[in-house]
């Protein structure tokens, strides 16, 4: 194993190393003893050093996925237990118990840089911050501010075109980034195995491409990935959709057959939420207009609607709201950090909105800096998930705050550290092209693109 480690290649038919089994084959003959019993001490030693095949299995769902790739030129037996489609979905299973944060930094016009954050947490020791605080802490008998750290190593870097952070999206460890000087370009990622891929463009017959919007799903019962291109084309009155399946290395686009919709303006991000891809959009009927939550069927391949409000989507944010679609407005004419959530209560039957206030603790506002805060979801523990909307200047710390609101009002800052070369050192918001997006319930895939 040492040699695999050191960059080593070669394997046998058996799945043992020439190096291992030439110093096996030397152990043998020192321990070529046999005691008062008549057991040979040598069979003794080969059997301590086998590990049955489930336990290995066990052993290798529990690696990161970098490793997994390298391991693969351990053996035959371990390449075929890794690219094993069991193993692929257990292994993702596990990865989900585990999940962690992904940090895609747009640095400069053409450069991308994901980030992942390490699995657990580091104490940080408490400062004398509350104590200086300009403002007194009401019916709190303990200090309601966790201090932790979070680790980030780098994934993996993507340069040589523009891409746009805004409608970027981390689904079930893959990640898409749309492209605005190319519109009908959509790139692809896994962050876990360093691959990349560009999906074919959507050609017309005839006609001129006015807007065209793209989305990544993935549906939890067949386990597959899905990508949806929403199209209007200049003179047709109805929306084109078409569906691409992702993995297998067969990308070609197929047209969704259903009713046919008028053709529309998306206004948010995408969201997956239980194999279902949700987008807010705007369009024109009987020269009014009207506002709806587009739902995609990843499984089923069909798309859904429901009328909602302009404040749900307003300010272009959806979010999982544990296990619902919301959309999230801040409050103009409210105090700072108060933000109006439209949950989404069913779908399908009751299809009711309703209207739940979410006001920030000031602590964390004056931990904050008094930046403009962005809510990002919520987690499993409940806790509000809150990031800055703008990247901090350089060698300055990036801080994202969960924020627990039930009894106990309780905020963890949490420092993600290695992200001081990567601050914003424009002279101007004009010249500004950093950008940061957050993808909270990121985890590792062994989804081969």
């Amino acid at each position: 194993m040492a040699g695999v480690l050191a960059g080593e290649c070669s394997y046998s038919e058996s799945g043992v190393s020439s190096h291992s089994r030439n110093s096996h084959e030397k152990q043998d003959k020192k321990v070529d003893m046999r005691g008062e019993d008549g057991v040979c001490s040598g069979s003794i030693s080969n059997l301590a050093l086998y590990i049955p095949l489930d336990l290995t299995i066990e052993i290798l769902k529990r690696l990161p996925a970098k490793s997994l790739k390298r391991f693969q030129c351990v053996s035959k037996e371990w390449i075929s237990i890794i690219q094993n489609q069991v193993f692929i979905d257990s292994f993702c299973s596990m990865s989900q118990t585990r999940s962690r944060f992904l940090v895609a930094v747009r640095i400069t016009e053409n450069r991308v840089i994901l980030l992942s954050t390490s699995h657990k947490e580091t104490k940080v020791p408490t400062t004398s911050l509350v104590t200086n605080l300009p403002m007194k802490i009401r019916s709190c008998r303990q200090n309601p501010i966790r201090y932790t750290s979070l680790h980030t190593y780098p994934e993996m870097t993507l340069s040589g075109f523009p891409v746009d952070l805004v409608h970027c999206s981390s689904i079930h460890g893959l990640f898409g980034l749309s492209h605005p000087s190319d519109p009908g370009r959509f790139t692809i990622c896994n962050p876990s195995t360093r691959e990349v891929i560009t999906l074919p463009d959507i050609k017309a017959s005839s006609g001129t491409r006015e807007h065209i919007y793209m989305f990544l799903g993935y549906d939890p019962v067949g386990n597959v990935y899905k990508a949806l291109c929403s199209t209007s084309w200049h003179g047709q009155p109805c929306q084109e959709h078409m569906v691409l399946t992702i993995g297998g290395g067969n990308l070609s686009w197929r047209s969704i057959k259903g009713r046919k919709i008028p053709r529309y303006t998306v206004l948010t991000n995408g969201i997956c939420i239980n194999g279902m891809v949700y987008y807010g959009v705007s369009t024109t009927l009987r020269q009014e207009k009207r506002f709806f939550i587009f739902r995609f069927n990843v499984r089923g391949e069909c798309i859904g609607s429901i009328n909602t409000y302009w404040p749900v989507i307003k300010h272009g944010s959806l979010i999982n709201f544990n296990g619902r679609v919301a959309g999230v407005r801040p409050l103009p004419r409210a105090p700072p950090g108060s933000f109006d959530l439209w949950i989404l209560d069913d779908f399908d039957k009751k299809r009711h909105w309703y209207r739940k206030g979410l006001t920030v603790h000031p602590l964390l506002l004056h931990l904050s800096g008094n930046i403009e805060l962005k809510i990002l979801g919520v987690n499993k523990s409940y806790e509000v998930v809150i990031g800055p909307l703008k990247f901090p200047p350089k060698h300055e710390p990036l801080y994202i705050y969960y924020y627990n609101k039930g009894g106990v009002k309780l905020i963890r800052r949490v420092e993600l550290k290695g992200f001081e070369k990567f601050g914003c050192n424009h002279s101007s918001e004009e010249q500004c092209v950093c950008q940061v997006l957050f993808s909270p319930e990121h985890f590792e895939s062994l989804l081969s693109l």
